[in-house]
């Protein structure tokens, strides 16, 4: 049975069976997205650690501040041994 546009019922909804639909899926231009899309999503869950690590370092030294304490800062101090000089 064909429907005004010459299409069986089969046909139904788009989809044919034929092998010809199953040739046309470009799989290298698909695993580009997909390898693109993997690569989004692990750099979108490294920004997501920096901040969070970020975060968390400002608010320790945020409560070490508000505690009173002085020494909440690290600071570097130079290496010690003779003194190179500058040229």
């Amino acid at each position: 049975m064909t429907d005004r546009h010459g299409s069986s019922a089969a046909d139904a909804g788009g989809l044919k069976a034929s092998s010809s639909s199953a040739a046309e899926i470009d799989y290298g231009h698909r695993h580009f997205v997909n390898l693109a899309a993997a690569a989004f999503v692990l750099m979108l869950a490294m920004l997501a650690v920096w901040a969070i690590k970020t975060i968390d370092e400002q608010e320790s030294l945020r409560k070490c501040f508000s505690s009173g304490r002085k020494d909440c800062v690290r600071i570097l101090a130079p290496p010690k041994g003779p003194v190179q000089p500058v040229r």
